[in-house]
């Protein structure tokens, strides 16, 4: 039996399987905010959105940025591995301000005609005004004036 893990484990690791492989993106310096904004966008509960590859593709689009659909993680590397300046941080966070505008949207619909889900929806609106009044702290924190 302990042969035949041994195996498996082997098998795994030659077909770059585990965590442990690296690639050519895992080995990219991204920078400490791309991390910052990663931790307060992508995860719903504490944006209060769901952001979707077709969402990130859209992004991309917004700012020229050409991404190929992959993970959610992988694609917003590949989308922060095209800012490069203040100019492009700003837009970035931009279209990620109208992006979330427009996910918010529905629920301020859903509160208006179900005024008894406002407790649920309200939750999820302040988390998303949260995250974009945080999207200028990064701009000021990481890209200050000159």
């Amino acid at each position: 039996m302990n042969d035949l893990r041994k195996e498996f484990e082997n098998y795994m690791e030659d077909r770059c399987v585990t965590n442990t492989c690296e690639t050519e993106e895992d080995t990219y310096d991204y920078p400490d905010y791309v991390e910052a904004i990663n931790a307060e966008l992508m995860p719903p509960s504490k944006s209060g959105v769901y952001i979707s590859r077709w969402d990130l593709k859209m992004v991309g689009d917004a700012i020229d940025a050409s991404i190929a659909m992959d993970t959610r993680a992988r694609m917003y590397k590949m989308l922060m591995r095209s800012v490069h300046d203040k100019e492009t941080m700003g837009l970035l966070l931009g279209a990620f301000s109208s992006l979330i505008d427009a996910k918010i949207e529905p629920y301020r619909e859903m509160m208006e005609s179900y005024p008894s889900s406002a407790p649920i929806f309200e939750e999820k609106i302040r988390k998303a005004e949260r995250v974009k009044a945080y999207f200028d702290d990064v701009l000021n924190t990481y890209f200050p004036e000159e």
